[in-house]
């Protein structure tokens, strides 16, 4: 989670949702977050998975075509961690991808093409594209 407002943070606890913040992925950086994430969704490492993934939980240096703009996001490289991580797990059987809006950034059409570039890239590391899987 990028930025959680304080009825967003009673609701996650409240409800026991278990979440990770920017400050978790900071101290135990991506890989273990996600580690963790995969474990607690599915200890058995049996089930579909689906990753909607909002533009906006990028840093909007990365990606500035979205609506929602916090710096302090994931960076370019966390972002295609997630969808490399999830890729190799082999259960990746869809994806959405949320948040990004040409029109935000009309003027700039720089930013426009930056967050398209970018959200391919999300897209080919959750297909598995750019690994290079070994068989260990």
């Amino acid at each position: 989670m990028r930025h959680v407002d304080f009825k967003e943070k009673r609701t996650i606890s409240s409800k026991g949702i278990k979440a990770f913040s920017m400050h978790d992925v900071d101290k135990l950086g991506i890989g273990k977050v996600m580690e963790l994430a995969l474990e607690y969704i599915d200890p058995e490492n049996n089930r579909p998975i689906h990753l909607s993934f909002d533009i906006d939980s990028l840093d909007p240096q990365y990606c500035p075509s979205t609506g929602t703009k916090v710096a302090g996001g994931l960076t370019y490289r966390e972002g295609n961690y997630v969808c490399e991580a999830l890729a190799q797990t082999g259960r990746l059987v869809s994806m959405d991808l949320t948040e990004f809006n040409p029109k935000i950034a009309a003027l700039n059409s720089n930013d426009v093409i930056q967050t398209a570039e970018v959200s391919i890239a999300l897209v080919r590391g959750a297909l598995g594209l750019e690994l290079i899987l070994n068989k260990h």
